[in-house]
């Protein structure tokens, strides 16, 4: 049977987006997001939450107390968010899928990408 499981996120950081070719005033935010997963109930569980953890604490961490301009070319949390999904695909074990990823940009602004 397949089922989904939910690991949950935050860190700070600063950046300064541009819209229509203009960057905003640098400025920070704590980015908080879901991992959702996607596998099969093996022996009681799809994955350990230990082990997803690790893989999003290190796929974050790089992330963390930094200015986003120096990481990415234009740090959209769309971006952003997308950055994180494919670092967190490439590191889930090859029977587990990542189902959906959200990332609030403070308490009010956020993006869901489901793959």
């Amino acid at each position: 049977m397949k089922a989904r499981l939910r690991e949950k996120f935050s860190f700070d950081a600063a950046h300064a987006v541009v819209i229509n070719g203009e960057p905003e005033e640098i400025h920070g935010h704590t980015f908080k997001g879901e991992v959702y997963i996607e596998g099969e109930v093996k022996e009681g569980y799809i994955m350990d939450f230990l082990e997803l953890r690790k893989i999003i604490e290190m796929t974050i961490g790089p992330l963390k107390h930094k200015n986003l301009n120096r990481i990415f070319k234009n740090p959209t949390t769309e971006n952003i968010a997308l950055w994180i999904a494919e670092q967190i695909k490439t590191n889930l074990p090859e029977n587990i899928k990542l189902y959906k990823i959200v990332l609030w940009e403070g308490d009010e602004n956020g993006v869901e990408f489901e793959f």
